[in-house]
């Protein structure tokens, strides 16, 4: 019964770990790891094609094969954070139905609280440019 085993562990290698979602402000904290994102397309280009995320910042997503099929409208997006890009695994349309119902807001909460709990001492209000009372210089 040895041909059962593999079959189990070769289908879904990674099916229980839970892959977070973020946005484009948390990529570069996930440099490396595995990430969902959600994002309307806004181009395609030679090497993948950009979505504009729910925190409204446009992030490239690095296809390992040419895209044979016109992208548009939200897409979730499973790949490995690089920084500032994905390199995409699978992405995955939102149905009308979904794309009329989006909670942008709340998706938002949700990656940032998804981040929060990742790194609790994180807990910075929006983290744009928040320096704890420490004025730039002119």
């Amino acid at each position: 019964m040895g041909d059962h085993d593999d079959f189990e562990d070769s289908q879904f290698p990674d099916n229980d770990e839970f892959i977070p979602y973020v946005t484009a402000g948390n990529l570069a904290l996930r440099n490396g790891a595995k990430v969902t994102l959600w994002g309307k397309v806004t181009k395609v280009s030679a090497e993948g094609f950009h979505v504009k995320t729910v925190d409204d910042q446009e992030v490239l997503i690095r296809l390992k094969k040419p895209l044979n099929e016109p992208l548009e409208g939200w897409y979730e997006i499973h790949g490995v954070s690089q920084g500032k890009s994905v390199l995409c695994d699978e992405y995955v349309p939102f149905s009308a139905e979904m794309t009329k119902n989006i909670d942008t807001e709340g998706h938002k909460g949700l990656a940032k609280l998804l981040a929060a709990l990742d790194e609790p001492w994180n807990l910075g209000d929006d983290g744009s440019g928040d320096m704890h009372g420490i004025t730039a210089m002119e």
